[in-house]
């Protein structure tokens, strides 16, 4: 009982806790990163509309700029006064009010003239000598089609906007007055309120130059006043405080806009005790309800380990269960269940005892089997030393070739051989049956490649000699000729084995390409030659792999070739290779 509350403690108790806690900070960390980058966002599309507001503006002067009565008022062309009075009423006046209609932000709308023979007759136009001298050497450097927006004062964070611009006479050569808008602090209150400038959240300005004009950087702490400083980042937190900053351009100033961690999430801040609340009290009431379901279930599991531990292979004794309602249950069908496994063991033991007499038995009868092989290579060596004692060669060479296949046959464990060995026993084999079949039967053996170099499995040409003999020479009366030959290219080495017997009639060879093709395991019904040639075809594609195949190819009345095709292999396939020739031997062995 101990060790599961101990369990419980270190494995469930303690990394919930901790996983809940590095959860939620990891939350919230990622819930106020979020929402910094959204109030970035925010002010980034503030600042795109207080643009917008700045073009609309400054179209005032293209408005003015491209009207030939203003500009030939600035550019002293009327000669009377009369005319002069004409041309302001009746097309420069409304062209003011109209400007002035269409954006409500606009305070005054003044040009100051700078030629001396232009009519003063309303505050619209002034003197030159009016305009500030500070004034007049910023605007000094303007070109043409160039404006430039200043603050009325430089020192609140909502100062009402000044725009000025030159304009020209007709021909753009002269500058003939200068265009100044004032604009209200509506513009920047628009600006912030779209910013979501409210509440707790506060606005600053910095200079060009990084220094504060406005007073509201007396609230922030000193760590924050050097960030943002040296800060590059358009939003950063630093500790408790939230800052949101960019640069606005036509005004040559920084706009900060801070709020404290607190105040944003407060609303998660109040939740916060009572969520860790409710945990502990979830994981305590659950701790005790697991304490009470354990000590329920671990009386039953210590009786099954106390005498599990007294289990040996002499006493194998069931554990007995009284009946109840627990017998039913996961403990008592684990109980159940270890009943019938100790059963199953006693007697497996019991089998096992049983199987190792049987396997010494086995073992004895291999024993006495080694001895018949042997027996048998003897009897052939007698016989052929008699028959050669006896002066008898055809005796003793069909005694000859036919031990050696035999030790061929029976004495490698191996599934494996190579080609030069492989022609050898094929030519004993041939041998045996030229010496049953006399002249009817003459062979030839062409090797064009180095034999003893080319692994392939054993008793992989047998097949085809002996089809080629049966089919072949045993089928006729007239005399048969069987060819082997082997010859390579630089991709694959071909292995034909021909025969100018009968050949194949057309419908039987149909069935056997057919039957090469197909991946149907072999049935009793199926020829002897069918069976033989199928599986030479999935012996050379299993053992060498990729296109290898056996080819079949066949004319009645002049014989049959049948063709070994081995693709070569490259050293990127050799891996492959050898893992293909381990599974065909382990499976010839099995």
């Amino acid at each position: 009982m101990r060790k599961i509350v101990l369990g419980y403690v270190i494995m469930i108790f303690i990394p919930v806790i901790a996983f809940g806690y590095h959860y939620y900070t990891q939350i919230y960390g990622n819930l106020t990163q979020q929402f910094v980058e959204s109030r970035q966002k925010i002010l980034e599309q503030a600042y795109a509309n207080m643009k917008t507001d700045f073009a609309r503006i400054q179209s005032v002067h293209r408005v003015m700029q491209y009207n030939p009565y203003l500009t030939d008022y600035l550019d002293g062309v009327y000669d009377s006064d009369a005319d002069s009075v004409y041309a302001l009423t009746r097309y420069i006046l409304p062209l003011y009010t109209q400007s002035m209609f269409s954006n409500p932000e606009i305070e005054s709308i003044v040009i100051y003239k700078m030629k001396d023979r232009v009519l003063p007759i309303t505050n619209l136009f002034r003197e030159w000598s009016m305009l500030d001298p500070q004034t007049e050497a910023t605007v000094a450097s303007l070109k043409a089609g160039q404006g430039i927006w200043l603050r009325a004062d430089p020192n609140v964070s909502e100062p009402d906007l000044i725009y000025y611009q030159y304009i020209y006479n007709t021909q753009i050569t002269e500058r003939i007055g200068l265009l100044e808008i004032r604009v209200s602090n509506s513009l920047i209150r628009n600006f912030y309120a779209a910013a979501g400038v409210e509440g707790n959240w506060k606005a600053a300005l910095l200079s060009g130059q990084g220094q504060w004009l406005t007073d509201e950087a007396a609230g922030l702490d000193k760590k924050t006043l050097n960030l943002l400083q040296a800060e590059e980042r358009n939003f950063f937190i630093n500790r408790n405080m939230i800052v949101n900053q960019l640069k606005l351009e036509p005004l040559d100033v920084r706009v900060i806009i801070t709020g404290r961690v607190g105040d944003v999430f407060r609303s998660v801040k109040q939740k916060e005790v009572v969520l860790v609340t409710i945990i502990v009290l979830l994981l305590i009431a659950l701790s005790i309800a697991y304490y009470l379901l354990a000590s329920t279930i671990t009386k039953r599991i210590l009786r099954l380990a106390r005498h599990m531990r007294t289990l040996s292979d002499n006493n194998l004794r069931q554990l007995t269960i009284p009946s109840g309602r627990y017998e039913k249950d996961e403990i008592g069908f684990l109980i159940v269940t270890y009943n019938s496994m100790v059963g199953r063991m006693d007697e497996l033991i019991n089998n096992v005892h049983r199987a190792e007499l049987r396997h010494k038995e086995a073992a004895y009868q291999v024993l006495q089997a080694q001895i018949k092989p042997h027996f048998l290579y003897n009897t052939l060596e007698t016989i052929r030393m008699v028959a050669e004692a006896n002066n008898d060669k055809e005796v003793a060479d069909i005694s000859f070739w036919f031990g050696k296949l035999m030790r061929y046959s029976l004495s490698s464990a191996q599934q494996e051989t190579v080609l030069e060995k492989e022609i050898e026993m094929v030519a004993f084999y041939m041998n045996i049956h030229k010496m049953r079949l006399q002249s009817r039967l003459t062979y030839e053996i062409d090797v064009q490649l180095e034999a003893d170099k080319l692994s392939c499995p054993r008793f992989l040409l047998q097949p085809l000699i002996e089809n080629s003999i049966v089919h072949g020479a045993s089928a006729v009366l007239r005399p048969v000729h069987i060819r082997l030959q082997a010859t390579e290219t630089e991709s694959e080495v071909a292995i034909e084995v021909s025969d100018n017997g009968n050949g194949i009639p057309p419908e039987r060879l149909l069935e056997l390409r057919e039957r090469l093709t197909r991946h149907d395991e072999f049935k009793k019904s199926d020829e002897p030659s069918g069976v033989g040639l199928k599986n030479v075809n999935e012996r050379v594609k299993g053992f060498f792999g990729g296109n290898s195949r056996l080819e079949i190819i066949s004319e009645p009345g002049k014989g049959t070739c049948m063709r070994i095709i081995i693709e070569k292999r490259t050293a990127v396939d050799d891996e492959d290779l050898d893992r293909r020739r381990r599974t065909f031997d382990s499976e010839r062995v099995g």
